[in-house]
């Protein structure tokens, strides 16, 4: 299922013993456009503590309630090491996941990179490599950071990103949401990141492989609304974009 990030940072998370706080934050691989950590604010139960959880902990989604279930017990996360920076380093996360006997997601580059099935990403590791065998480069963002990039189509400036659009089931970000409110006023579009072809962090840019007078005939997304397949065959029909689902 697809859930918009402003939507899931209102969610609650429980761990199996009991609530241990709120969603604070997302953090997503660049390269793949993944989520690879919460950000969980732990509120009254460690005060001024903020903790990482990976997808891989999450049990459930309780949409009626608002509520992430883990699979975590809350003295397990109380002992989990501390974050020492806004994002985390590559030692960290060796760190975090031989902490929680996870699987590395940059150890394996067909791990967790598709559309690869909930299922799958709970499966433990047993060989975990050592540091030396990590490039030792680290490729997250927060997704705070990257709200209010600046989005150009090939022949100028469209909007900024205003939310994004990921699936629970794979973590992948599916799509940019786009306030246009200087260009097209009013309106929001979706992108999907396989369309970005140029990033530039410190100008905080992305370009997208697209026209102006092609987004303007595409459809307009309605932040409420609910993103059917329908209505994504309807974008990438309209973008004359390969369908990812055929």
């Amino acid at each position: 299922m697809l859930h918009n990030i402003k939507e899931l940072k209102k969610f609650d998370i429980t761990a199996i013993d009991g609530p241990i706080g709120t969603v604070h934050d997302f953090i997503l691989d660049e390269k793949h456009w993944t989520v690879r950590y919460l950000v969980v604010d732990t509120m009254k139960w460690l005060p001024g503590r903020k903790v990482l959880i990976s997808p891989m902990s999450i049990s459930e989604f309780d949409l009626v309630n608002g509520n992430i279930q883990l699979s975590l017990t809350k003295e397990k996360i109380k002992d989990s090491p501390p974050i020492e920076s806004k994002l985390p380093t590559r030692e960290y996360e060796a760190n975090l996941v031989h902490y929680y006997g996870l699987r590395p997601y940059w150890s394996d580059h067909s791990f967790w990179k598709e559309y690869t099935p909930s299922s799958e990403l709970t499966k433990p590791n047993s060989e975990f490599e050592t540091l030396d065998d990590y490039d030792g480069k680290s490729t997250l963002r927060s997704f705070t950071e990257i709200s209010g990039y600046t989005i150009e189509a090939i022949d100028g400036y469209i909007g900024h990103v205003e939310n994004f659009v990921i699936c629970d089931e794979t973590w992948q970000v599916r799509y940019l949401v786009v306030d246009t409110r200087n260009w097209w006023v009013g309106k929001h579009v979706l992108i999907a990141p396989q369309w970005i072809t140029y990033v530039s962090w410190p100008e905080k840019i992305m370009r997208v492989e697209l026209k102006k007078d092609t987004i303007e005939k595409g459809p307009e997304y309605v932040p409420e609304q609910v993103i059917t397949r329908d209505f994504e065959d309807e974008i990438y029909t309209k973008y004359d974009k390969p369908k990812f689902w055929l």
